[in-house]
């Protein structure tokens, strides 16, 4: 009896649903066991050109916006549209959810094809919850700190040895990074070529006198796996093919 009742409520919403009544239609979902999670999402995704629809059930029927968040997310979900799943996750107050797709769906295909700039708006939602994410600070943490890196150099001694320790301690947490299938492996090496060449040119900068060249080997203490063709980036520097000039790309 149970069961036909729910699904004669099941009915009554879709009736509902047909006559234009979307927002009646939420209500009685919500209200049914389990919340009715998944009819009302496609109910909601049906809906999304109207927001009054939103308006009048979060205003008027007390239905939490993110319930309508969470339904966007899972439309976006099926369109692969990644960011925007991430961003609508965060809406809905599902973190973790949000972090996860961060890492399994963007973060590492936006590094490989050097559209590591489209991760900010993510990354930024996603540090404002960081304490409800407590895989933060081995997942999308480090590259919330590996793109805050800066592009140009400072000026003061003081403010390149600063830089230097940010360098050095972002190619330690790489090493907390995936390292497994090759997209996760092309990305982290291409991080981690980033981060101990910038090294290289803070070091040029702080040791402008040659008899201090061999000051630079000492890039090989950088606690970062051999994989990421550290030894490359040693003989580069030895055969003097990193310059250090403005605009160097390794």
């Amino acid at each position: 009896e149970l069961s036909s009742g729910i699904n004669a409520e099941y009915g009554y919403a879709a009736q509902l649903e047909r006559l234009g009544l979307v927002s009646w239609c939420v209500f009685l979902l919500r209200h049914l066991p389990g919340g009715g999670t998944t009819a009302l999402s496609h109910v909601i995704q049906r809906a999304q050109g109207d927001r009054t629809v939103e308006g009048f059930c979060v205003s008027n029927l007390r239905v939490a916006r993110e319930v309508f968040s969470g339904a966007r997310a899972l439309a976006a979900q099926f369109r692969e549209d990644w960011e925007c799943t991430v961003l609508e996750l965060c809406d809905a107050q599902q973190y973790i959810e949000a972090h996860e797709t961060f890492l399994e769906k963007l973060a590492t295909q936006k590094i490989v094809s050097r559209e590591e700039g489209q991760l900010s708006c993510c990354l930024e939602r996603l540090h404002s919850h960081k304490h409800y994410i407590p895989q933060w600070e081995t997942g999308a943490g480090v590259y919330h700190c590996y793109l805050g890196l800066p592009s140009e150099l400072p000026s003061t001694e003081e403010e390149l040895e600063e830089l230097r320790v940010r360098v050095s301690e972002v190619g330690a947490m790489l090493n907390h990074l995936p390292y497994t299938h090759l997209r996760e492996i092309c990305a982290v090496d291409m991080m981690g070529l980033r981060t101990a060449t910038l090294l290289v040119h803070i070091w040029r900068a702080l040791f402008k006198d040659t008899e201090n060249r061999d000051l630079l080997l000492t890039i090989k203490t950088i606690p970062i796996p051999s994989d990421y063709w550290i030894h490359d980036v040693i003989k580069k520097i030895s055969d003097g093919i990193i310059t250090g000039n403005e605009g160097t790309v390794f």
